[in-house]
């Protein structure tokens, strides 16, 4: 008797699967289909991308080994989550169906070759790998999409502002970030770390509050662009109001920190050209007291209470 059961079961079931397999939904097999790509490439050969905007402003972002660079900006770091999350949207984010694929469509929505957004194009080893046209939001961190290749345009998940035309806004914002210095010097003040304890050289304890405050302050600012190419050229010819050399464990590194027609601006020894600060981390660091660092107050209150117990 079980085996004739166990064979009903069988062929029941093979008839349930045929029945959904010709009545399944048609939108949600395609849908299945259309779990793939924007662009079907290999973006391990991806090496230069170039994106314009509707404004004729143009930024190219090149590839070096494993790190992206701007040749506009004497090939300055890229944003790594930026150029990641570009990279996920269009090579590895599934689009699912099509929004729509005619010409008034295309319009509308700003994803032709002569009216868009956004249009990014991708090279690899000198070849063309594709063309992509972004255009209207229709959505919280959504964006019109189409692939230059054909009519479809997708909704996908992405900003306009997450791929800017310009290569200031690509900036590796962390850029000027020191983590772990073993010196600092600055004017009036000079602390070194010997193990986990900093001493000034006369071997006294600096200030613990305000060495944390500089030592945070250094680890965390953040760069807001390059100084314009007027103000470069001011800068380069202005005095600093502070000046810090940081020594970590590859080498020295010379901030420089200016204060100009009410900008605030950084310079490093390592790079050529000026950043812009906000007056947040402006002030965080060129507000820390020297004498607080060089211990001299801690000093003055020993000798005062030496002197009192002397007397």
């Amino acid at each position: 008797m079980k085996s004739p059961i166990k064979a009903l079961l069988v062929l029941l079931l093979v008839q349930c699967v045929l029945t959904a397999l010709m009545y399944w939904p048609a939108g949600m097999m395609d849908g299945m289909r259309d779990k793939k790509p924007l662009l079907a490439f290999n973006a391990d050969l991806l090496d230069e991308i170039n994106i314009s905007d509707r404004n004729d402003n143009e930024v190219v972002l090149l590839r070096q080994g494993e790190a992206w660079v701007l040749p506009d900006l004497e090939e300055l770091p890229v944003d790594d989550s930026m150029i990641k999350d570009l990279i996920d949207a269009l090579a590895y984010q599934s689009h699912g169906r099509p929004v729509a694929d005619s010409v008034p469509a295309r319009q509308r929505f700003q994803v032709t070759g002569y009216h868009f957004q956004r249009r990014l194009t991708l090279i690899g080893e000198g070849e063309l790998l594709g063309t992509v046209y972004l255009g209207t939001s229709p959505g919280f961190r959504r964006v019109h999409a189409r692939n230059d290749n054909g009519d479809a345009i997708y909704s996908i998940k992405f900003n306009n502002f997450d791929a800017p035309a310009a290569a200031a806004s690509w900036l590796q914002r962390s850029l000027l970030q020191i983590a772990e210095p073993s010196q600092i010097k600055g004017p009036g003040f000079e602390v070194k770390r010997e193990g986990n304890v900093w001493q000034t050289p006369s071997g006294i304890t600096p200030d613990r509050r305000e060495l944390d405050a500089l030592l945070l302050a250094l680890a965390s600012q953040q760069i807001d662009g390059v100084a314009e190419e007027d103000a470069q050229r001011t800068l380069a010819e202005s005095p600093p109001t502070l000046t810090l050399e940081v020594t970590t464990d590859s080498g020295v590194e010379k901030l420089e920190y200016f204060s100009l027609d009410g900008g605030r601006y950084v310079y490093s020894g390592n790079y050529p050209l000026f950043f812009r600060l906000s007056d947040y981390d402006f002030d965080r660091i060129t507000g820390i007291d020297a004498q607080l660092l060089a211990a001299t107050l801690t000093d003055a209150v020993e000798s005062a209470d030496d002197e009192s117990v002397s007397e």
